[in-house]
């Protein structure tokens, strides 16, 4: 199985995974995120969103191997705790 390293939150990360495994396995269930969620599956919901090169993408049909060594950034990478950002506010207040 490859090995591909993430870059994820500002962080680089090495996963064992398959070329086309999803983004969102790497993420939960590999490097142990609690965002993003899985919704559909399918890409249409939006539960799995993360920021690549600067654009919103799904991620449960993002294969790991077309982000390897690009900047990645969950829910969890946009804030502090000292310091949320205003979508992790809104998120708590929920």
């Amino acid at each position: 199985m490859p090995k591909y390293t993430l870059n994820v939150n500002g962080k680089a990360r090495t996963v064992d995974a398959d070329d086309d495994m999803p983004l969102l396995y790497a993420l939960r269930n590999d490097i142990g995120l609690n965002n993003p969620k899985f919704g559909c599956g399918l890409g249409q919901c939006g539960a799995c969103t993360v920021i690549v090169r600067g654009e919103a993408i799904r991620s449960c049909v993002t294969p790991v191997k077309s982000v390897e060594n690009v900047e990645i950034t969950t829910l969890e990478g946009i804030g502090t705790p000292e310091k949320p950002h205003p979508l992790q506010e809104a998120f708590i207040e929920m």
